[in-house]
């Protein structure tokens, strides 16, 4: 199990955010979802988490993803990465929900600052 020190409400934000991503062309893809799943067991995502994360609006994920650690911000936007490279298929609206959720977040101004460093 990953430990970036996600708290529950940290995780079902980041459940909610996941699944926008996996909907945002409107086709769930298999692959999409057993990187979903991957991700869940890695982030120890108990059923709980999974059903408050399914029901919370995806607004309100975006907010809770404001308040985490500029680590974590990083790591939840590479986790929504890893489901856009899924299904090989980098659809334009998972590309614009991407840039929407680390332009509000801050995540975009992170990864910039980090430029040269990867």
């Amino acid at each position: 199990m990953i430990d970036i020190g996600f708290n529950e409400t940290q995780k079902a934000a980041l459940v909610s955010l996941l699944i926008e991503m996996i909907n945002a062309d409107h086709v769930v893809d298999p692959n999409e979802c057993v990187v979903f799943d991957t991700i869940c067991v890695e982030y120890g995502i108990c059923d709980e988490t999974f059903k408050l994360g399914r029901a919370l609006d995806s607004m309100v994920a975006v907010d809770i993803m404001k308040r985490m650690s500029d680590v974590q911000k990083i790591a939840t936007a590479q986790l929504l990465t890893r489901v856009i490279d899924a299904d090989t298929n980098d659809d334009d609206k998972e590309i614009q929900l991407f840039n929407v959720i680390c332009k509000a977040t801050g995540v975009d101004v992170l990864i910039n600052a980090r430029g040269g460093e990867e």
